[in-house]
């Protein structure tokens, strides 16, 4: 490599760093937000520096998800930053900008044109934001890094003649898939996604081909229905997801495919939580995304011998495989607040952009040098309406307050939303602020226990005693697995010099769980 190029590619790498670095500046500083509490501030198992504690990580993990990858490598942060979040914002950004790097090294190892220009875009495009400004995400962003370096040995061993070195880019394949799997489960799609590229490279799918990729569709099952029961045993546990039946679902899936295809090119209003759409049951004019889609893939397939059909299928092939486990098919804890999120296209969104800036920078070479200057600038302009747009949302998430009125701003319908915001202000002392967010909560989810022990907690604040205990009562009744609940009740029994009704309810809870000190201690 001559000297010339060197500089170029280390030119370009400083831009793409620097970009990633200035759109996410707002949130180097950033609070903790949301479910950070489940997976860090609150979570005991990750706030050790003992052996024992990353055993348990792996082998007997609390936690609502068995990522223990990504448990670990906060495990690893927090004797370095403890509960100051500067530092894990810092890593889930860099984590991020990698995938960029990793991005740009993969796609120009396949030949895509654009590869450099398809990870700027990438590292600033602002449906990005919600997974690296978040700490939650950092499963997100860890995961896609492993598997991008997945992807490039599995590149790199189909290129080699059989032999020791095409193995070993094989083993090392295998083995950041399953680290990428241990990060998180949504990059489950990869075996598939290998024969998908088989195809697209050689024109067909040989038997080598699916023997090689056997191992990882054995990773897949096995995680994957981890990844299940973790998530209908714990994370959703008892509750009922308003879902629907099948048809609600395959509703919901038309119309999330699309959802996303537009957040990727036209990326504004984003929010951490989108107005979830009435599917119970389904409208007919539901189902029409579904027309477009199968128009769509049947285009594609009909111009398969063709380059751009070719790359159209393998674009579309990678968002839709990477896609499907999110698109309400199988219950996940998100769809209690909202069928779709912008986390869940943090990788899929790869393709589409790959493909849209591919054919940009096949059309752009084949122009006139005054066009192809016009059209640079304008590509230019794009880059920055995108850049700007990231930065600015980003700065929604320095803090909840931020966060959630923003989320109000276009969604004012999001209970979770008023529920946080809520939580945020009582926290500080509004009790008014937190009365109006909490009555709004419950307004929206009457059929959650959460919100009407919200609602009973700031009733109590206010000296609105047997509204409260009416609050709480109702709460039981629909979450009665809560047990903060009957604490609250209890509690407020006792306050008002009920003591009999206070007594009654922790010897309920006692005889339900006998063992648990707590209510031992209490009830003593």
């Amino acid at each position: 490599m001559n000297y010339r190029r060197m500089l170029d590619i280390l030119t370009q790498a400083a831009v793409l760093v620097l970009a990633g670095l200035w759109v996410y500046s707002p949130v180097y500083h950033g609070d903790w937000l949301w479910d950070d509490e489940s997976l860090l501030t609150g979570n005991s198992a990750v706030q050790t520096t003992t052996i024992a504690g990353l055993i348990k990580l792996w082998l007997a993990p609390t936690t609502l998800d068995y990522f223990p990858l990504s448990y670990t490598a906060l495990w690893l942060q927090w004797p370095f930053f403890g509960l100051q979040p500067t530092g894990y914002h810092i890593t889930t950004i860099l984590l991020h900008i990698t995938s960029g790097l990793l991005l740009w090294a993969l796609l120009a190892k396949m030949k895509i044109p654009g590869a450099w220009a398809t990870a700027l875009v990438f590292t600033i495009h602002p449906a990005c934001v919600e997974s690296v400004a978040w700490v939650s995400e950092t499963k997100n962003t860890l995961s896609l890094a492993l598997f991008l370096a997945s992807c490039i040995f599995w590149v790199g061993q189909d290129d080699e003649p059989s032999g020791s070195k095409r193995e070993r880019l094989y083993l090392w394949s295998l083995a950041f898939f399953l680290l990428a799997m241990f990060a998180k489960t949504s990059v489950v799609a990869m075996p598939v996604l290998t024969l998908l590229y088989a195809w697209w490279k050689r024109g067909t799918v040989t038997v080598q081909d699916a023997v090689r990729a056997a191992p990882m569709f054995l990773i897949s099952l096995v995680l994957g229905i981890v990844t299940i029961q973790y998530q209908w045993g714990r994370a959703i546990g008892v509750e009922s997801l308003p879902v629907g039946g099948i048809d609600s679902r395959i509703a919901t899936a038309g119309m999330a495919i699309l959802f996303y295809l537009a957040t990727i090119v036209w990326p504004v209003h984003l929010v951490p939580m989108y107005p979830r759409w009435d599917v119970d049951p389904p409208k007919v004019w539901q189902f029409l995304p579904w027309i477009a889609i199968g128009g769509a893939a049947w285009w594609l397939w009909k111009n398969r011998e063709t380059t751009w059909g070719r790359n159209g299928i393998l674009a579309f092939g990678f968002f839709l495989l990477m896609v499907a486990p999110v698109l309400g098919f199988v219950d996940i804890s998100y769809m209690r607040v909202t069928w779709v999120a912008d986390h869940f296209l943090y990788l899929p969104m790869i393709g589409p952009l790959a493909l849209i800036v591919a054919t940009a920078a096949t059309w752009l070479a084949k122009r006139e040098d005054r066009e192809r200057t016009v059209f640079t600038a304008m590509a230019a302009g794009v880059m920055l309406f995108l850049a700007a747009n990231a930065f600015f949302y980003a700065i929604a998430y320095m803090d909840e307050s931020h966060l959630w009125e923003h989320t109000l701003r276009y969604n004012d319908d999001s209970w979770q939303a008023h529920n946080r915001l809520g939580t945020w202000k009582l926290n500080r002392g509004d009790v008014e602020g937190a009365y109006y967010h909490y009555r709004k909560s419950s307004r929206l989810r009457p059929d959650l226990g959460e919100t009407k022990n919200n609602l009973g907690v700031v009733l109590m604040k206010k000296g609105r005693v047997n509204e409260a205990i009416k609050a709480y009562e109702e709460a039981i009744q629909a979450s009665p697995n809560i047990i903060q609940i009957p604490f609250n009740l209890a509690d407020t029994y006792f306050q008002v010099g009920r003591y009999d009704d206070s007594l009654n309810i922790y010897e309920q809870m006692l005889q339900a769980r006998p063992d648990d000190p707590v209510l031992l201690f209490r009830h003593a």
